[in-house]
């Protein structure tokens, strides 16, 4: 009808799409949303160095080329409260992110030794030392800053009893990610708190580097600071100058009232498109497990955004609870680590921290489907459905990633900006799907490619039973 605006329409082009919230449904009916956990694989890091005699903290991990690389704190010494607070940054390495070697690269030494795999030594850089190490390989960057690092500082006498003494978050670049220098505008950030793992992300699509750092909402009453622990946000487009911190996340009216994010874990999912993920580590500060030796209770939540600024927590249950192993039901048990890589063509894996403050401390992986965080799910009885709104695509095939039960079926069907169905694209068209596909292409019975409404405006409508979907593209 004139005068009707037409729907907005999404230009997804040949990027890859997943369904963690509702973007894509324009109409349902009979479908849902489920989070899925990750499994978790045995041990691959431990404390076997004697500069690793306390604890085994924050990993980061990225893939570089073929080779896995991982930076992690480990403290050295007992863990008496006014004991030296001795931290390094050290390195590991794998060729498949199960096996890690921690080689000796003779850069910082240790009792008159440098055949170690420290990379910040304790002593610190410039009269700076750190810990909490988040590391992100720069796209974009001359090739003596491709390495690119966050940290939190600590005090040079080694002295941070209860986190009482200020600190600041500094920033360093390397052409190697084993010999950092600091960049000239350091700290970057001096308004903390920092005491915990601030991580670094780079968002491609924005152009812009952005911390996910340590915040205390004071608009609720708490234990920290006059407030409680919550995540913020700054953002710099030179690495050097960066954004007064915004509060992201705090927990809400649907939380618990000792409910506290300790840390937050985020980063941009480079396998989709505008994908902001993030796994807090809640922390409930006076809640106690019977054989825990003290209060406080930990696990990994979930939370999405399509920016990086507007976060959402549509699923309230543990992404990692804290399991059967009674010696992690005491705080910061267990932490997720920083960043994901691809570890197959079906999976892709995270560092997990766990049994913190346990003589059998360490990291593992965790492992998930590929965009297999969130699935829209079709009824076992009947028939769901839903609608997308208009999309304009580039590519002549639509893939889904997918899984069905053995009697299962998923029918698509693709219609114009009004709803009608495409010519040789309707429902009754399309050949039957069902099986577990990463990436598996619709077919229709004309066998024609989808070159003729390449970049038109166009519905995907699905109906499907006994199956989840968890993304799609056009390639």
């Amino acid at each position: 009808m004139k005068g009707i605006p037409k729907p907005m329409a999404i230009n997804i082009g040949n990027h890859n799409q997943l369904f963690i919230d509702d973007l894509f449904f324009e109409k349902q009916e009979n479908i849902e949303l489920s989070l899925h956990q990750p499994y978790l694989e045995e041990k691959i890091l431990i404390r076997d160095q004697p500069w690793e005699s306390r604890s085994l903290d924050t990993p980061c991990i990225l893939k570089d080329g073929d080779l896995y690389k991982m930076w992690y704190r480990a403290d050295e010494g007992s863990r008496d409260k006014n004991s030296e607070d001795i931290s390094w940054v050290c390195y590991a390495e794998s060729l498949d992110c199960i096996s890690w070697n921690k080689p000796k690269l003779g850069i910082c030494e240790w009792q008159g030794s440098t055949d170690n795999n420290i990379v910040f030594p304790a002593s610190g850089i410039d009269g700076v030392r750190i810990k909490n190490p988040s590391v992100i390989i720069d796209p974009n960057a001359v090739k003596s800053e491709k390495y690119k690092m966050i940290a939190r500082t600590i005090p040079l006498d080694g002295s941070d009893v209860d986190h009482q003494t200020p600190t600041h978050l500094v920033a360093y670049v390397s052409d190697d990610g084993l010999n950092w220098k600091p960049v000239e505008s350091n700290p970057i950030l001096k308004d903390g708190p920092f005491d915990t793992h601030n991580v670094l992300v780079w968002d491609d699509e924005s152009g812009k580097y952005v911390v996910y750092i340590r915040g205390v909402d004071k608009s609720i009453p708490g234990p920290f600071k006059g407030g409680v622990r919550a995540v913020r946000r700054s953002e710099s487009v030179d690495f050097l100058t960066w954004s007064m911190p915004e509060l992201v996340l705090s927990p809400d009216k649907d939380d618990p009232g000792n409910l506290q994010f300790y840390t937050n874990a985020a980063f941009k999912y480079q396998n989709a498109a505008k994908t902001f993920l993030m796994f807090p580590m809640t922390f409930y500060q006076d809640r106690k497990h019977p054989h825990a030796p003290f209060t406080g209770l930990s696990d990994v939540v979930f939370a999405l955004s399509r920016d990086g600024i507007n976060w959402k927590r549509p699923f309230r249950q543990p992404f990692v609870p804290p399991g059967l192993d009674e010696r992690n039901w005491v705080d910061r048990n267990p932490m997720m680590g920083h960043g994901i890589v691809d570890t197959g063509p079906e999976t892709i894996s995270m560092i997990l921290q766990d049994l913190h403050k346990d003589k059998e401390n360490g990291f593992r992986k965790c492992t998930i489907r590929k965009d297999g965080f969130i699935s829209v799910d079709g009824p076992y009885k009947g028939w769901g459905e839903f609608t997308t709104p208009p999309l304009i695509f580039s590519g002549q095939q639509l893939e889904l990633n997918y899984s069905t039960g053995a009697g299962g079926s998923i029918f698509v069907e693709l219609q114009n900006e009004s709803g009608q169905p495409i010519k040789n694209f309707a429902l009754e068209n399309c050949k039957e799907i069902f099986g577990d596909k990463i990436r598996a292409p619709v077919s229709w019975s004309n066998g024609i490619n989808l070159n003729q409404i390449e970049d038109s405006r166009v519905k995907i409508r699905i109906r499907f039973r006994d199956a989840s979907i968890f993304a799609f593209r056009f390639v």
